[in-house]
């Protein structure tokens, strides 16, 4: 995938990349005049009130700018949701923010691309400098809005085709948002309770534990029982905003669609509008971790663990409170002497269990919503330590046949590209995808984040910069994290090159539901894996994926064997088919045992190699020692880079206000 020049459809493509053309500077003038003109009837209905004369002139400035069938569609649509003058101008206000970020975002692509630069790294820290400033522009209105926009900005922060300027960026929305205040959310606890904070707790801790996009949590003693809880509570407005969003963004979905017929998000909007009712009722959390712990009772060891919820309303939760750190705070670990390569594996193998094994998965595994605490007494855990799964709002059920498939088709992408084995690749992206082989490259590069297998794209059979592709994932370098050249290239090719975007959009339309999510769980745990700056090798994630799936697989053979001797009995093809299924499934689970084990003393030698150097090249200094060793050192190079970049693109986003606003003055109507 993601290969130049092949593209699927050539002239197909050409023709789309006009059309887009055409089409963004369509949109980036009408998203500015609809700027302008939601500014207009919010301060205009803010300051005068909404009389007859009034909408007249309103009418009038949005026939004039053609947006007019937009509006109606959007007062239309709030109106059905709350039919009140505040909730519009909400919806008004709130769609402003969204479209004057995004319609900037793109006038700002748009103006550095077509730019003329004297040398390739001129040109390259340009787009660098771009990227910065778009992420920074749709953080802070996705801040401003919060609510839907704070769980699409979590998604984006964790999709590994983006640009690092974006995922850095957006990765505060993960556990770093503003506060309800206090005396709200017990306004609230008092109408589900019926109990005030102090009738219900000896003491409230009005510092909260974390704040998310849909509620916030605060410790807190029961006054009849003394346990110290975790009380998630609904931040109060967030039903009201959330359906404006979804109001919002059915909406905008549409209007995106009839101006870029080719983009099609409509995957998007219904999964949101799925979803988002099931997250606000915090019973359906307390069913979800029920039934995933329940899941994880037939196994004598494992490292995962469930806050047992004592009491749950439909917007207050109460939860036992549990004292742990993020994954990747990589001080906490080297403090209570936790292995973080460990931590990687343990967390993959979970996610394995619940994909591959139970088909019930947590769909949301971002950093905020894990904790990793010291292996308690009574624990199951093999390792120092357990992991703590929170926020159990979002889960997918996936149905046996696709689960299975999915495992096959994770083998064979493991498995040498011998013809046979390039066959059953596409014949179960078949299966799992609803994609033909034109799209096939996409579908492969999406699950495996990284860019195409021998045989992938028959138009390109070379790699990336003319290298030969290699022949299973086990062959690649860097395995589960991609290479600074495909992350280069593949940055390169998404970003300015159109068709290929919408080749990405046509996967997302045609691929299941439940297959969207274990794209989006897969891009999340690639993105844990990376923040814990591991050591253990490039192959180790692609190994424990092998292994689960190479047992959900024997596991459905086995059942097809019972039932075909039920029904005939002994036969040789029966016999055949069985010991080819074992001979499968010992060559990935327990064959693969042993690559593990290199991993692990490749993992030890990594990081003795890092104390090392690092002791003798700082005068025999321990401390720093150790802290190279845990992965401290990288890390903190990492963040202030991260922190550089943000700084120098807030100084551009200020450099560039000026001409932003002649900009949208040169569009405004007269």
């Amino acid at each position: 995938m993601f290969d130049e020049p092949a593209v699927p459809h050539p002239h197909r493509t050409a023709n789309q990349h006009a059309a887009f053309r055409r089409g963004m500077r369509f949109f980036v003038i009408g998203s500015s005049i609809m700027i302008v003109i939601g500014g207009t009837v919010y301060f205009g209905y803010h300051n005068l009130g909404a009389d007859q004369g009034e909408d007249n002139g309103r009418s009038s400035i949005l026939s004039r700018s053609g947006l007019e069938s937009l509006y109606n569609d959007l007062k239309r649509g709030v109106s059905e949701s709350q039919d009140t003058a505040q909730f519009m101008l909400l919806a008004l206000s709130r769609s402003t923010t969204i479209v004057s970020a995004a319609a900037l975002c793109v006038w700002d692509y748009r103006q550095t691309l077509n730019a003329h630069y004297n040398a390739k790294a001129e040109e390259e820290e340009a787009m660098r400098t771009c990227h910065l400033r778009s992420a920074n522009r749709m953080l802070n209105a996705m801040q401003t809005n919060g609510g839907l926009y704070i769980k699409l900005g979590q998604h984006l922060s964790s999709v590994i085709l983006l640009p690092p300027e974006w995922t850095d960026t957006l990765k505060p929305l993960q556990d770093q948002n503003e506060p309800t205040p206090l005396n709200e959310l017990e306004a609230l606890f008092q109408k589900e309770t019926n109990k005030t904070f102090e009738q219900a707790f000896e003491w409230l801790d009005p510092k909260p534990l974390g704040v998310a996009s849909l509620a916030q949590v605060h410790r807190a003693k029961d006054r009849e029982t003394g346990q110290i809880l975790a009380i998630k509570m609904l931040h109060p407005n967030v039903e009201r905003f959330s359906s404006v969003d979804m109001k919002m963004v059915t909406i905008l979905v549409g209007w995106v669609k009839r101006v870029f017929p080719d983009f099609s998000f409509e995957w998007l909007a219904d999964e949101m509008n799925k979803n988002m009712p099931l997250e606000l009722d915090f019973r359906h959390e307390a069913e979800n971790s029920r039934r995933a712990q329940q899941n994880f009772q037939q196994y004598k060891y494992t490292s995962v663990t469930f806050p047992q919820v004592p009491w749950v309303f439909r917007r207050v939760l109460a939860m036992e409170f549990i004292e742990g750190a993020r994954p990747d705070n990589l001080q906490y670990l080297a403090e209570h002497k936790i292995d973080r390569n460990r931590v990687s594996q343990e967390l993959s193998k979970i996610f394995s269990q619940m994909l591959y094994l139970h088909g019930f998965f947590h769909a949301d595994p971002h950093g905020g919503n894990v904790l990793i605490r010291p292996r308690q007494s009574q624990s199951r855990s093999r390792e120092n330590f357990e992991i703590v799964l929170l926020d159990h709002g979002l889960y997918f059920e996936i149905d046996a046949q696709l689960r299975v498939n999915y495992a096959r088709f994770w083998l064979s992408l493991l498995s040498r590209a011998t013809p046979q084995v390039q066959r059953q690749r596409r014949h179960y992206a078949k299966l799992v995808g609803n994609i033909d082989d034109d799209l096939y490259p996409i579908l492969e590069s999406a699950i495996t984040g990284r860019s195409g297998l021998e045989g992938s794209d028959a138009h390109n059979p070379s790699g990336i910069k003319g290298k030969t592709r290699v022949s299973s994932l086990l062959d690649m370098d860097g395995g589960a994290i991609m290479t600074e050249e495909e992350q280069e290239h593949i940055r390169k090719t998404v970003m300015e090159k159109e068709g290929m975007f919408i080749n990405v959009l046509e996967v997302l339309r045609k691929v299941p539901r439940a297959m969207l999510m274990v794209l989006k769980i897969n891009d999340l745990l690639r993105s844990l894996d990376k923040n814990l700056y591991t050591t253990h090798g490039p192959a180790r994630p692609f190994i424990i994926t092998a292994r689960y799936s190479a047992l959900a697989v024997y596991q459905d053979d086995k059942e097809k064997i019972k039932e075909e001797w039920r029904q005939d009995g002994f036969t040789w093809p029966l016999v055949k088919y069985y010991f080819s299924s074992w001979w499968n499934y010992t060559y990935f689970y327990h064959g693969l045992m042993l690559l593990e084990r290199c991993s692990d003393f490749t993992a030890r030698i990594h990081k003795y190699l890092a104390y090392l150097r690092t002791f003798y090249s700082v005068g025999f200094d321990r401390l720093a020692a150790e802290r190279a060793a845990a992965g401290i050192e990288e890390q903190e190079r990492s963040a202030k880079r991260i922190k550089e970049d943000q700084s120098r693109a807030m100084a551009s986003l200020a450099d560039n206000a000026t001409e932003e606003m002649l900009t949208k003055e040169h569009v405004q109507p007269q």
